[in-house]
């Protein structure tokens, strides 16, 4: 049985992970922060660390799933140096003190892609416009250089926290209407999203049947903007939708710069593997579907 090391376990798609590949998988985690749920055989370690020998003697991997970043664009601007230490050279430590013959799966971002791309193709070339799009784009490139098998794969995800601690982009919206708070979402950011749970399917896939040295784009099959996915939650929630204004992302000059357009062309996957991607409608409902067994 192959040993798998998930970084990022405390975070929305490492945890999910983390719980999808246990059956099959005898699986490690990794995260910067203790959680309750969070997998018995978990290590709480800080990917700032000038040696990752800890980590790597008490995991011993086959297989590593790094799934840990620093997200969130304003921070990353604000401060780079902490932006590349964590998103980029933690791959240079991985490389260094792991094995020769570990397989390394990157989740890397639509960030890594300028403002003026629209569906990004696996082989266009990427110029990202941000520090938090800069240091995936690096790690990229660490990996690519590297004589490891790999398997780099950009999306764009939407889903649920495991860990009670966090709070995303579905919590926010889904909270917002249960508490009649206003909120705004862009309807000028279009995106194609995935669920963590789909993805996660498609990342248990990819190491079954061993598809690596690869960059793959996995992510929807439509594109949507921000308002009009938040609209659509909440009416298959049978929410309230009035909370939810439509907001521009020029009108915002004190963030970081992000993308208009954050969609990925995903044709190379599916044709490569003749696997469908999701539709919104059954985004929908697998968010819909996991959100009720949360609560249950």
């Amino acid at each position: 049985m192959n040993k798998i090391l998930i970084t990022g376990a405390s975070g929305m798609l490492g945890a999910t992970l983390v719980n999808i590949l246990n059956d099959n998988y005898d699986v490690y985690a990794t995260g910067n922060s203790l959680f309750d749920n969070q997998h018995y055989k978990y290590l709480k370690f800080d990917l700032s660390n000038k040696s990752f020998e800890k980590l790597f003697e008490w995991s011993n991997p086959d297989i590593v799933i790094h799934c840990a970043a620093l997200t969130n664009g304003n921070y990353c601007e604000s401060n780079p140096e902490k932006a590349f230490e964590i998103n980029s050279n933690s791959m240079n430590k991985i490389l260094k003190y792991t094995k020769s013959h570990v397989k390394i799966i990157y989740i890397s971002s639509d960030a890594v892609f300028s403002g003026n791309d629209s569906l990004s193709k696996v082989n266009d070339l990427t110029n990202p416009d941000s520090v938090y799009g800069k240091s995936k784009e690096l790690a990229e490139k660490i990996l690519i250089s590297s004589v490891r098998k790999y398997v780099i794969i950009r999306t764009t995800i939407v889903g649920l926290n495991i860990n009670k601690n966090k709070k995303g982009f579905l919590e926010w919206i889904l909270e917002s209407s249960k508490n009649f708070d206003k909120i705004s979402l862009f309807d000028d950011v279009l995106f194609n999203p995935i669920s963590i749970w789909d993805l996660s399917d498609h990342i248990k896939y990819i190491i079954n049947n061993n598809l690596f040295s690869r960059i793959y784009h996995i992510s929807g099959s439509e594109v949507i903007s921000k308002y009009d996915f938040g609209i659509k939650l909440l009416n298959s929630m049978k929410l309230q939708t009035n909370t939810i204004g439509r907001g521009k992302i020029t009108k915002f000059t004190d963030r970081a710069k992000r993308s208009n357009d954050q969609t990925l062309d995903c044709s190379e996957y599916t044709v490569e593997t003749k696997r469908k991607l999701p539709n919104l409608n059954n985004t929908i409902k697998t968010i819909k579907k996991n959100y009720n067994e949360k609560r249950n």
